[in-house]
């Protein structure tokens, strides 16, 4: 089974972070952060990332808390647009509290001796890459629940 290369998405109403992976590895790496600016331009950006690491799959961070709000329905709505652009799969996943565990994470980092400061794109990355990796552990466990092996 060849690997899919998949692209993930914490969209916010400042900036939108990005993280890249694949099927095969299952490791999710934080990729960058763009200024949401408007739907058209969004998703242009996304399409010349798309493009430019071949990826056939997005993963768009959607907060189950924040289930009836105005921005879900944000989401949603760039979701769609995106679908119907660039013509891949779009999967929306459940993200709560991704940008919260990203900060985490950095304040770790900083305790540790990091010396770089923590700046907010940076934190969107990273959360996009969190839900990222989350989409992948869940994949495993849905075929572990399955009984289907990595041979099958």
């Amino acid at each position: 089974m060849n690997p899919i290369k998949v692209l993930s998405i914490d969209f916010g109403e400042k900036r939108i972070g990005l993280a890249i992976g694949d099927t095969e590895s299952k490791i999710a790496s934080p990729l960058k952060t763009i200024s949401n600016i408007g739907s058209a331009e969004n998703c242009n950006a996304i399409d010349l990332i798309a493009k430019e690491w071949s990826i056939s799959r997005i993963i768009i961070g959607m907060p189950n808390i924040y289930d009836k709000q105005e921005i879900n329905k944000k989401i949603k709505n760039f979701g769609k647009i995106l679908k119907n652009k660039l013509n891949l799969d779009v999967i929306f996943y459940n993200e709560d509290f991704s940008s919260n565990q990203a900060q985490a994470d950095l304040a770790m980092q900083m305790k540790a001796g990091r010396k770089k400061k923590i700046n907010k794109e940076e934190i969107d990355r990273i959360a996009a890459a969190l839900i990222l990796q989350s989409y992948f552990e869940n994949e495993i466990f849905k075929r572990a629940d399955k009984g289907i092996t990595s041979k099958d």
